[in-house]
């Protein structure tokens, strides 16, 4: 007789796990601002290491922030392969989550070129030594930038509760759809949100009220609402030592507010145009894809 044995399953299902919570809780380190212990007394930065390594560490330590992962199971895994990171459990899951974060489109790979030493024999015959491992690095793609203010700005204003964000308005008044004023005889250009009443009664006037009745062109009249204009907004940066000063992170913060306004305006006020100015000892404009991996000093 065939017996099925179940137990309980204590891996981690990757397919379950939400992206959105996930790329929240890697936010700190996308957006690292090149600040530590070290810059603090040497000023020299270190580039933002972008390798798959340094991605699989923030995954997992994601995850056990947020209580997905703990410890004791983390050992569990590396147990199951001698102690050894490599090829184990842990190793293929954190490369699943990867995987689904480019499949998503947060997060992108591009490989560096790694020029390969050609040695000379003493025969002036160029020996090629063996290919050296593969440079992959990783990139926050706009898509991920995008979300990542998208839920800085949701943090900044939860506490000011359920409200919509409006839009820019003006004392001038336009036509459209929506009437907020007192109707106007239509003009070449307006939108033809028809004021049926005031255009009837213009007729009658001029007419005087009998069948049928002739409408002309003076008589016609349209609903009048708020004009509402674009603006241009430039967000400046200050990555200086005054942003790390008395060893407190200024500048992480200040890319994350950044990052939350540029969302902001992109999905609320799309025709508004929005610049990123860095400045130190001089100042430069900031493309908003190269926010994420600006780190502050030396200045």
């Amino acid at each position: 007789m065939k017996f099925t044995r179940y137990s309980k399953f204590k891996g981690l299902d990757v397919s379950s796990i939400n992206l959105g919570d996930l790329m929240e809780g890697l936010s700190d380190s996308l957006l690292s601002s090149g600040y530590d212990d070290d810059y603090y007394w040497t000023r020299e930065r270190r580039p933002q290491d972008t390798s798959l390594d340094a991605l699989r560490q923030a995954l997992l330590q994601a995850l056990m922030d947020q209580d997905l992962l703990d410890e004791h199971r983390v050992q569990e895994m590396l147990a199951e392969n001698e102690g050894k990171f490599k090829g184990s459990a842990l190793e293929e899951m954190l490369n699943q989550l990867i995987e689904r974060l480019i499949e998503e489109g947060y997060l992108t790979l591009r490989e560096e070129q790694v020029r390969q030493q050609q040695q000379q024999r003493g025969n002036g015959n160029p020996e090629i030594s063996e290919p050296l491992p593969r440079n992959v690095k990783f990139e926050v793609t706009e898509k991920g930038l995008d979300f990542l203010g998208y839920k800085t700005l949701r943090n900044l204003l939860g506490s000011l509760g359920k409200s919509s964000f409006g839009r820019h308005d003006t004392p001038q008044l336009s036509t459209g759809v929506e009437a907020a004023a007192a109707s106007k005889a239509y003009e070449f250009g307006d939108t033809i949100n028809l004021d049926v009443n005031t255009t009837l009664l213009s007729a009658i006037q001029r007419e005087g009220l009998k069948m049928p009745l002739n409408l002309e062109y003076s008589d016609l009249h349209v609903h009048q609402c708020d004009y509402q204009s674009s603006c241009a907004t430039v967000v400046m940066l200050d990555c200086s030592h005054s942003m790390i000063l008395y060893g407190e992170d200024r500048f992480t913060p200040a890319k994350k507010v950044a990052l939350a306004l540029a969302h902001l305006i992109r999905t609320q006020y799309p025709g508004d145009a929005l610049k990123l100015v860095l400045f130190h000892d001089s100042a430069e404009e900031l493309p908003l894809a190269k926010l994420a991996t600006t780190q502050v000093g030396p200045y």
